[in-house]
């Protein structure tokens, strides 16, 4: 068995890489993986440089978000104007999928930027009863937790990157076929996504700029979407892991009891059995407080992405259907691969959590309990009767997050997607 040991860090790195990615630290450094064996010596020019570059990823934060926000304007704008115009409905339709893309990231960025405070509570909390020890940390089977996760997230990253930049290549890739291919001699300039601007770029020189503009917005909305599923379910597998432990605790203790000969003994092994136990309900309580804490911070984002994501796979479905290039068809069913993916990866963390946070209370139940003094038998109620109440993510009060959900929020999409295709039939 490997004695290497899982640091806090690898759970969360992959958020921060994405949020760092934007210039943006959404939770403090409340851990400390490394010994702390750094001088607290720091000369003046190292605490310049270090309050420089604070101030540029600053200012590049501004910078991402602001590109972002004029990006997320410009699709909006090209939506009206085609309504106001009479022009194509379909690229409006098409566009409706990217707004709901970057006003997404959007809302999850700024999300995060507010509810910092809470992030670090939560990473905090999660850190105390994280496993620091080699020998813990296999009794936790904390590995293949990480591993699972590290998989699942390492796909869901590749396939929304090589949509995005799927996306954001197409118009090059065009030219090229265009020109070397198919040699033909003229090629309309185009960008990645439908943008209105109060200017002329087709046919000069801001086109490159704008363009540049343009697949920045959608990188730094990448990383910004991403980034808070990742640490969503990075959590939420931490969560797991600490539920299954404390199940596999619970069933694995052999409790004394009646049997022995010696009172004294006997009064012993009673008083240890009412201290395990005591231990295990302020760990249960711990993991169930750490639960409404995601709850609490993932909640209402989760809720406004499943109804995005919803409508996004509606108007991908009604494209489907209506016809589009073979190019933009393969484009679109990516993106509604991404968009499946994204959902069952959350509703399968959320439906994991009910699993394990239930076990608890089978647990309790399958241990040698027949044999224990009577007032361990009633604080064991206790822990079964909290049980019966599973931990489970929450879109807020009014969505559960498990694998049914995944079949309520496909319903809602086709419902809307029968209505958009029967008036767009009349």
């Amino acid at each position: 068995m490997s004695s290497k040991i899982v640091t806090f860090g690898a759970f969360i790195n992959r958020a921060n890489f994405w949020y760092k990615a934007n210039g943006l630290v959404a939770y403090d450094d409340v851990y400390d993986d490394e010994p702390a064996e750094k001088s607290t010596k720091k000369g003046k020019t190292a605490q310049f440089v270090k309050a420089a570059l604070a101030r540029l990823r600053q200012l590049f934060c501004f910078i991402t978000i602001l590109n972002m926000h004029m990006e997320l304007l410009s699709e909006i704008g090209f939506v009206v104007a085609t309504f106001v115009e009479n022009a194509d409905f379909l690229q409006a339709a098409t566009n409706l999928c990217y707004i709901g893309f970057v006003g997404m990231a959007v809302i999850k960025t700024w999300s995060n930027i507010r509810q910092r405070a809470q992030i670090n509570v939560l990473l905090q909390k999660l850190y105390e009863i994280y496993p620091k020890h080699a020998a813990d940390q296999l009794e936790y089977d904390l590995p293949r937790h990480l591993d699972q996760y590290k998989r699942i997230s390492f796909i869901f990253v590749f396939i929304y990157f090589c949509a995005v930049w799927g996306y954001n290549i197409r118009p090059p890739i065009n030219y090229l076929i265009s020109k070397y291919w198919l040699q033909q001699g003229t090629w309309e300039r185009a960008l990645p996504y439908y943008s209105w601007a109060p200017f002329k770029w087709q046919d000069n020189w801001l086109y490159f700029p704008f363009y540049f503009l343009v697949v920045y917005a959608s990188q730094a909305s990448f990383a910004g979407y991403v980034a808070n599923d990742l640490l969503l379910c990075a959590t939420t597998a931490q969560l797991i892991m600490h539920f299954r432990k404390l199940a596999n605790t619970i069933e694995q203790y052999k409790v004394g009891g009646s049997q022995s000969e010696v009172q004294v003994v006997q009064n012993q092994q009673d008083e240890k059995d009412l201290r395990f136990l005591c231990s295990v309900v302020f760990y249960h309580s711990k993991a169930l407080e750490l639960c409404e804490l995601i709850n609490e911070i993932f909640g209402t984002q989760t809720l406004v992405n499943f109804i995005s994501t919803s409508f996004v796979m509606c108007f991908l479905a009604f494209q489907f259907v209506i016809g589009v290039p073979l190019d933009e068809l393969i484009m679109l069913v990516l993106y509604m691969v991404c968009s499946l993916f994204q959902i069952c990866m959350i509703c399968s963390y959320g439906q994991e959590l009910i699993t394990t946070s239930e076990n608890i209370g089978h647990a309790v139940y399958n241990h040698n309990w027949l044999v224990a003094d009577i007032r361990y038998k009633k604080t064991m109620t206790m822990i079964i009767q909290r049980a019966q109440k599973p931990a489970m993510l929450r879109a807020t009060s009014f969505v559960d997050v498990k694998l049914e959900t995944v079949t309520d929020l496909l319903q809602l999409s086709y419902k809307f997607f029968a209505l958009i295709r029967t008036m767009y039939v009349r």
